[in-house]
């Protein structure tokens, strides 16, 4: 191609950019289908809704969410993937989906940031350090140590390699310097309940899940692993305050597909701050142990790649790439 065409090449594809954008000022115009990679009922699925219900106040559009759960989400997501850059379909994704299942599952045909337009941050899930009700230690300092002391013998539950309660404990041993063994559940259910039963020492999992357990006393929060304490659980300290400088949860977030016109990026964005500016909003999220994070799509897009770079590596070492 000659310089001339070169040009001309360009000046075509940003007018055909303009004018996309510029099309998108009638957006939308018909209803909005938001791909939900995991089942009903899920953390998030109420705050994708109100978030639906806000752009409905100020369009008139429905938003359609459409429950595709399977294989931690990537069979939903890789629906979204495919679909056309048209602001029409959207995707529900956490860091599961979006990071560590792609990084975990070498089949997985996509990778992140680099096939998907982040929108904004719904909510942030953050991890709890527990152990049984019962337990010796009465502190993360000490649980801790006692790690250090005898390696691998302390064991902890996971529901499987390379999901978020696997990988959120071994970056935690990796900064205190120790180990200990993996003990893998079917699920977040049936973990919990191993400790509460005394048959693993510790465990990696959310108020979003454990809060009721914490309350009725069952288990036994030693810390949280956020920049400030938790207001649902303002008498335990962060991993920072006992030590250990580490934050660790989940994002929950909205996505487009790759080439999704900027304009729709940011009017979603907007739908997004609306219902995050409703006087309980924010009361309704810490009540379901979710943090809100509304962002835009610019301070998202620096969170997921942030993530990228934390846990994509740890998977690498730890050798658990399928």
């Amino acid at each position: 191609m000659n310089r001339r065409n070169m040009i001309a090449a360009s000046i075509a594809s940003v007018l055909g950019t303009q004018l996309h954008a510029q099309g998108s000022n009638d957006y939308p115009r018909r209803p909005v289908t938001v791909i939900f990679p995991f089942p009903p009922g899920s953390p998030g699925d109420v705050e994708v809704r109100e978030i639906g219900n806000a752009m409905q106040k100020a369009t008139g559009q429905p938003l359609v969410l459409d429950y595709r759960p399977g294989a931690s989400g990537t069979i939903g997501t890789q629906l979204v993937q495919r679909a056309a850059p048209d602001g029409y379909t959207l995707l529900y994704g956490s860091t599961t989906s979006i990071v560590t299942s792609p990084a975990v599952i070498m089949k997985t045909p996509y990778s992140g940031t680099a096939d998907f337009e982040p929108i904004t941050g719904i909510g942030r899930i953050d991890a709890v350090l527990l152990v049984p009700a019962n337990s010796k230690y009465r502190t993360a300092q000490e649980l801790a140590a006692a790690i250090k002391a005898n390696p691998g013998k302390l064991n902890y539950g996971t529901i499987g390699p390379g999901s978020m309660s696997h990988l959120s404990i071994e970056l935690y041993l990796r900064t205190i310097g120790a180990q200990a063994t993996p003990v893998a559940y079917k699920g977040p259910p049936q973990a919990v309940q191993a400790l509460i039963a005394g048959e693993i020492d510790f465990l990696s999992d959310s108020v979003a899940t454990s809060g009721s357990l914490i309350d009725s006393g069952k288990v036994r929060p030693l810390a949280v692993a956020t920049n400030k304490r938790m207001s649902q659980l303002p008498d335990v300290p962060t991993l920072t305050e006992t030590g250990v400088k580490l934050v660790l949860g989940v994002w929950l977030g909205l996505f487009a597909p790759k080439g999704t016109p900027r304009p729709i990026l940011d009017q979603w964005a907007m739908y997004a701050s609306d219902y995050f500016r409703e006087a309980d909003a924010r009361s309704k999220m810490l009540a379901r142990g979710v943090e809100p994070i509304p962002s835009t799509p610019q301070e998202f897009a620096r969170q997921v790649a942030a993530d990228e770079a934390q846990w994509r590596p740890l998977i690498k070492s730890l050798n658990i790439q399928t």
